[in-house]
């Protein structure tokens, strides 16, 4: 007999800011845990992918209007190792004073640096001073510009 599933709704999307160096991930609505789960997959597969050594990745949560409670926490990030390409994390616009506690010890766990930024810009211009060998020729700003995919 076959198992009826329960569709994950993903309310996330991940793409290349500066080619191979970069990747920005944006998160909109209500953060469910399994969601999070495929995103660091996801996120982990686009770092096998790719050809470089170190990548850098810009979280936006300016979108978010319910974040993952705390309760959630080690449901979503039980099996996450850190990728061995994973750099900088630069998280953006979280309004949660308990998630940005949250992430800060889970980023401590993961040995993971973090900061947190109001604004994407300001993100990159950190970027900026931390990695002089990101080619910023290579970067697409309308990623940091698109708007979120309307759920129908």
């Amino acid at each position: 007999m076959a198992q009826r599933r329960e569709a994950i709704i993903v309310n996330f999307s991940i793409e290349g800011y500066v080619e191979d160096q970069v990747l920005f991930v944006k998160h909109w609505g209500a953060t469910q845990a399994d969601e999070v789960k495929i995103q660091m997959e996801t996120m982990n597969h686009q770092l096998d992918l790719s050809p470089a050594q170190s990548i850098h990745v810009i979280i936006d949560l300016s979108d978010v209007t319910k974040a993952l409670s705390v309760k959630d926490f080690p449901k979503a990030f039980a099996h996450y190792k850190t990728h061995p390409k994973y750099r900088w994390t630069m998280m953006v616009g979280q309004k949660d004073p308990l998630v940005r506690f949250a992430s800060t010890v889970a980023t401590n766990l993961f040995r993971a640096p973090l900061r947190t930024f109001p604004t994407n810009a300001q993100a990159v211009a950190f970027l900026k001073t931390i990695d002089p060998a990101i080619d910023w020729s290579k970067a697409n700003p309308s990623v940091l510009e698109r708007p979120i995919p309307e759920v129908v």
